[in-house]
This record gives C-alpha cells, sequence and structure tokens, in this order.
C-alpha cells in the first residue's frame, strides 16, 4: 500500500504531511534578544533634530512629541487634544490656583500694620524672605515719612489760611 500512494492536490508526501518539516534552529546565539541592551534611558533623554518653520532644531524628544501632538489638535484631531489635557493635566496647568478666601491674618508685634499688608499683598502670608521684609520695610517708612511731612504742610496751610 505504501507503494500506491499518490501525491498531488490536497494528497501531500506522507513525510512532510503532518508538520514534520525541520524547524530553523530557535536555540541559536544570535539575534534581537542576544544583542546588546538599547540604553533606552539615553536615547529619550537626548537631542532630536526637528524641523520647525524650515529650520533644522534640537528639541528634547518629548518636546518635539508635544509640538506634533499640538499641531495636530489644532487640525482638530480628537485624540492629540485629549492627549494634550492629559499631559497639562499631569503637570498640573489646568487645576485652579489655591486662594485662600476666608481666614485670619495675625500681625504678629512690633510689625505696622502698613508693612503687614503691604508684604501681603506682595509676597502672601508670613513667613517672608529677610531680604523681602528689609526691603519693604525701608519703602513703607520712606513712605510714611513723606506723607507726615505732607499732612504736616497741609496743616501749617490751613492754619495760614484760617488766620
Amino acid at each position: 500500500m505504501k507503494d500506491k500512494y499518490e501525491v498531488g492536490y490536497g494528497k501531500p508526501p506522507k513525510a512532510t504531511r503532518f508538520g514534520h518539516r525541520p524547524q530553523p534552529n530557535r536555540s541559536s546565539k544570535s539575534g534581537p534578544a542576544r544583542e546588546a541592551a538599547i540604553d533606552v534611558a539615553a536615547t529619550i533623554d537626548g537631542m532630536v533634530t526637528v524641523t520647525q518653520n524650515g529650520r533644522r532644531v534640537r528639541m528634547h524628544p518629548h518636546e518635539a512629541a508635544m509640538h506634533g501632538l499640538a499641531k495636530n489638535g489644532l487640525r482638530g484631531k480628537l485624540r492629540a487634544i485629549k492627549e494634550i489635557l492629559l499631559e497639562c493635566k499631569k503637570a498640573g496647568l489646568l487645576d485652579a490656583p489655591v486662594r485662600q478666601t476666608s481666614g485670619t491674618l495675625t500681625v504678629p508685634n512690633g510689625v505696622p500694620i502698613g508693612l503687614y499688608a503691604r508684604l501681603v499683598r506682595i509676597a502672601g502670608p508670613p513667613p517672608w524672605d529677610d531680604d523681602l521684609y528689609d526691603q519693604c520695610k525701608a519703602e513703607y517708612e520712606s513712605d510714611s515719612d513723606n506723607i507726615e511731612r505732607l499732612l504736616e504742610k497741609e496743616k501749617a496751610r490751613r492754619d495760614e489760611k484760617a488766620k
């Protein structure tokens, strides 16, 4: 019966019929798994050269990706817009600024209320930087002296006018 077996359409040779073909040697020492590992961190942290406004510019890969996302977002591609918004959220750009709307601030002893108000307007509630405090204190004292002089002049003018 072995001699009578015909080979043809739908009748493969018996030696190779059910996957008895020799397979390539998969235990070789070469190939992508055995090659030197790529330093992914160095690749990502390196600079890339891109064309921007007709000029070749070097920039960080993340910056280049953000430029591409912005460009696609402006074209109306929703996926790019979504990615930009996710990156902005990660960076904290979409968070509302924290503002103190109520509360009590206590003026430290020896600090005039006007100076305290000026410092809070400029730098927010205490603690303040010593250099900033000294600068604001000098400005406050100078302004206070000028205001006092102007008030004395005005009082003298009124007294003369009243006579």
